[in-house]
């Protein structure tokens, strides 16, 4: 049944009066950077999940397609992760000191990652992606870190850039992303065109500077399945001008492939990091690479050593968690199949639903993780993006929410192992209901 973005705003409020209360409550005590709850259409607050659904604090129930800013490939609550958790507890959950359980998650993720001749633990992907950088830098005497545009690589000052919109295509200017990013780290990042030749004479022009060229396996902003070709050229221009090549895989790693984008797009960099998936669903990050390279995390007295450290990196329950998880994935590749033919399912329906009723929006999507644009024509980079459809936008994921399907505030989304075929059929008539009511209702602009 077709709905106004008035009607589906009031049905909304009817019936998530605790999570509007929790909203205003928080308020007072809070304030919360998470872009998934700035962004969301409309306040909820999640009390429990269950396989690919959460629950708002009013009892609503949702197909959950954030789940978890795409880490629970198992879905939430999988009782192999349950119970290893459990298991753990009673013997206790945090010592500082190393524990006997990191030697089981290491051996997998070097097992699964192709360049992981050696694993450092942290905490997060941002914490990940920082020690990346640093080790790079101390590897290689040289500072500048190349990045590329419509990147995101983690909350820390060295990973907060964005292009300036004004700057050309071919040659971004990098610009912070908000305040207190310090200018002067603005000399030691070089910014380049995603997916655009431009970024190999770039690499050249400054290869005497650049101690790493780093990129995301897949742009969660922007998944484009034709990201394999652009990751091997890069490769090959970073092994001629000698620059270490790393690829983020906190997103990517043990969900567009068991191996991550190394295994699905065959390429191999000097470095990789890890997070998300790796934890099972507790806090995590990994930092993967070449023997040598990795040596600087044996300490500061190592050739180029750097310091790294935290005090609940490599914590026993997230290694138990995360060792749970990979496994079951290892034990069960059949996951990998079956996600694929999901995710083109789901995105082949949109596609053509939009195509046959000549709505201006798509999906983009590699494998299990999607994302909507509500534009037509061609999107090859984030800086195709012209945001003209903005209400359209807004309207779309209001309608979703009320109609039982949660979508992130970052419109980053993903499936995971439960999410059956039937939930597939149900994503798709919300998805496709709520394009025709944003179209009806005059919401499109382009």
């Amino acid at each position: 049944m077709s709905a106004t973005i008035a009607q589906a705003r009031a049905e909304l409020e009817a019936k998530t009066q605790q999570s509007q209360q929790i909203s205003l409550d928080r308020a007072e005590v809070l304030n919360s950077g998470l872009a998934a709850n700035l962004e969301m259409p409309h306040p909820v607050f999640i009390e429990r999940g269950a396989g690919c659904y959460v629950f708002d604090a009013d009892g609503n129930r949702y197909i959950d397609t954030s789940i978890g800013f795409g880490l629970h490939m198992l879905g939430h609550v999988h009782p192999v992760v349950e119970a290893a958790i459990n298991e753990r507890v009673p013997k206790g959950w945090m010592f500082g000191i190393h524990s006997t359980s990191q030697m089981k998650l290491a051996h997998l993720l070097q097992e699964a990652s192709p360049c992981a001749e050696r694993v450092v633990f942290c905490n997060t992907g941002s914490e990940a992606t920082m020690y990346a950088f640093r080790a790079a830098r101390g590897y290689s005497g040289k500072d500048k870190i190349a990045l590329f545009d419509g990147f995101y690589h983690g909350a820390h000052d060295y990973g907060m850039w964005a292009a300036d919109p004004q700057s050309p295509l071919q040659a971004p200017q990098a610009m912070p992303l908000g305040h207190g990013i310090p200018h002067v780290l603005q000399d030691l990042t070089l910014l380049l065109p995603y997916r655009h030749p431009a970024a190999f004479d770039l690499i050249r022009q400054h290869k005497d500077e650049l101690a790493l060229v780093f990129v995301e396996g897949v742009q969660s902003s922007n998944p484009q399945p034709q990201a394999g070709e652009f990751l091997r050229e890069l490769q090959a221009v970073c092994a001629e001008c000698n620059v270490l090549f790393g690829i983020d895989e906190v997103i990517t790693g043990f969900r567009v492939a068991y191996g991550g984008a190394q295994q699905r797009f065959d390429v191999l960099p000097d470095i990789a990091t890890y997070g998300k998936v790796v934890g099972g669903g507790l806090p995590v990050g990994a930092i993967t690479g070449r023997a040598d390279l990795m040596e600087v995390f044996t300490g500061i007295g190592a050739r180029g050593g750097i310091f790294s450290g935290g005090t609940f990196s490599g914590n026993p329950l997230t290694m138990e968690a995360g060792a749970a998880a990979v496994g079951y994935l290892a034990d069960h590749p059949d996951i990998y199949d079956a996600l694929e033919r999901r995710g083109d399912r789901l995105a082949d329906a949109v596609n053509g639903f939009c195509s046959e009723r000549d709505i201006p929006a798509q999906m983009k999507h590699v494998g299990s993780m999607f994302h909507m644009f509500f534009q037509g024509g061609a999107l090859n980079s984030s800086r195709d993006a012209h945001g003209r459809n903005i209400a359209a936008e807004k309207g779309f994921y209001l309608h979703c929410l009320n109609r039982g399907v949660l979508v992130p505030g970052t419109q980053r989304a993903f499936l995971s192992a439960v999410h059956d075929d039937g939930v597939i059929d149900t994503i798709i008539e919300v998805f496709c209901e709520s394009l025709a009511d944003v179209h009806a209702e005059g919401l499109f602009v382009d």
